[in-house]
């Protein structure tokens, strides 16, 4: 697996008012294409981890709008060197998102019921118990207050 930096950042986009994600199908175009993921690349320059997230999706899905960050796994790559932080991204409500190259189509989907094939990166995620019980919290807490 190649990958566009040594530091990587991306996140799992959670509509807080119907508890669903907005997960991206991969362009043919990018490493690791036709299989769905999260929102995210290199991180730039001096750039910090959640800076970049907001960065990457914005560029990606178009969204700009305020949410929320909360880390989750942060994947190493002994091999390469590579380090991936991941986020789980509260936004308010579903939207469409404004895609760009990198992504065929995107979607929103109920936990537990993510589209197949998942991207490695978005498996790795999904396994982690830590990650779990953070995305499980967030679910259940109510934004409105």
């Amino acid at each position: 697996m190649e990958y566009w930096g040594k530091r990587c950042a991306g996140c799992l986009v959670l509509a807080a008012s119907t508890n669903r994600f907005l997960l991206p199908l991969r362009s043919p175009q990018v490493d690791d294409p036709n299989c769905w993921g999260t929102w995210g690349g290199a991180i730039d320059g001096n750039e910090n981890p959640s800076t970049s997230v907001r960065r990457e999706f914005r560029e990606e899905a178009g969204y700009a709008e305020v949410s929320s960050l909360y880390p989750l796994l942060l994947f190493r790559n002994l091999d390469t060197g590579m380090v991936y932080h991941n986020y789980l991204m509260v936004v308010p409500t579903e939207f469409v998102p404004t895609l760009n190259w990198e992504t065929s189509k995107a979607g929103w989907f109920s936990y537990g019921s993510f589209p197949t094939p998942l991207h490695a990166g978005l498996e790795a995620l999904m396994a982690d118990s830590w990650s779990i019980q953070t995305i499980e919290y967030y679910m259940q807490k109510n934004f409105k207050d």
